[in-house]
């Protein structure tokens, strides 16, 4: 788990709220969207809510997130640990001179179902990339120690940077989106999630539908080590324009040593043949946090990611 959280365990009941989430997945999977053509496929892999620790940890070390970093990764783990906490952040990818601005409140103090809430908006450079805003709304519940479930629901507006005259294809995207998860944990420290990401698909490989899961373990509290895998099953297409799964892979490492925790990370995109490499610090006390992170391209185009967070524990 995330050592910088407590791990109180949640308290079962009142679960029918986050069970309603779950069960209505097919009905909104059903409603309109406005979504572009199919981009280039050498953008970026799918732009969504990074928390720092997630953006140090390869993939997001998904199994162990917890708090604000579950919210956008991995929302069963809203239901991991009784904490309440309040995030804000900052990004800047120097390329594109494009900057990120987002804030996040995660509950898993006041009711047996947690809650989280974040909004986030991107501020495009009006040359090239995408701006556009972002909101999210997510539930978990927590049966057991050893598992629970979670959902988000998600509106997004992304538009181009930079049209050309007369292209008149529009925003990436524009709409609503759903994540769900669930999470197990067997014995002690170790984690393994099952997570669908964006499973309405907007056509668009800034919002990519991702199917995987994640396993991580955490020994004493000190050494966490996570393994991440998912197919892309919405942003390639093979010659014959049908829909072409590719892979994005990842592993990272964090250490705690004390107020302080350190973290690497890499992940591989198979259908764009690309690798990054991630790295984070962070400073934590009983009631605040800060956390740095950082991700570079290393095979490919020379594209640089860098956040930092403040998160202030309430509970």
């Amino acid at each position: 788990m995330d050592t910088t959280l407590p791990s109180t365990p949640r308290a079962p009941g009142g679960s029918v709220l986050a069970l309603f989430a779950l069960l209505a997945l097919p009905s909104v999977a059903s409603l309109p969207c406005v979504a572009s053509a199919q981009e280039s496929t050498t953008v970026p892999p799918a732009d969504d809510y990074e928390s720092t620790r997630a953006m140090a940890m390869g993939l997001g070390a998904r199994a162990s997130a917890a708090s604000t970093a579950a919210l956008g990764t991995n929302p069963a783990n809203l239901a991991l640990g009784r904490l309440y906490h309040v995030e804000t952040v900052v990004g800047y990818v120097p390329q594109h001179t494009n900057f990120t601005f987002g804030a996040g409140v995660v509950d898993g103090f006041s009711s047996p179902v947690a809650l989280g809430v974040q909004y986030r908006y991107i501020l495009g450079n009006g040359q090239y990339g995408h701006s556009g805003m972002d909101g999210r709304v997510g539930l978990a519940y927590a049966f057991s120690e050893a598992f629970s479930i979670g959902v988000s629901g998600r509106y997004h507006s992304f538009q181009r940077e930079g049209q050309q005259e007369g292209d008149t294809r529009g925003p990436y995207a524009e709409g609503v989106n759903v994540d769900a998860s669930l999470r197990l944990t067997p014995v002690p420290g170790l984690h393994i999630a099952a997570i669908g990401q964006n499973l309405i698909d907007y056509g668009t490989p800034y919002i990519a539908r991702l199917v995987g899961g994640s396993i991580s373990y955490t020994f004493e509290n000190v050494l966490t080590l996570a393994v991440d895998g998912f197919a892309d099953l919405s942003t390639f297409r093979d010659v014959a324009g049908n829909m072409r799964p590719e892979m994005l892979l990842g592993g990272a490492a964090e250490v705690f040593t004390g107020e302080v925790p350190i973290r690497a990370g890499y992940f591989y995109d198979s259908g764009r043949g690309i690798h990054y490499i991630t790295a984070g610090v962070g400073y934590v006390r009983p009631e605040f946090g800060i956390d740095l992170g950082w991700r570079q391209q290393v095979v490919g185009d020379d594209d640089t990611w860098v956040t930092l967070s403040f998160r202030y524990f309430v509970h």
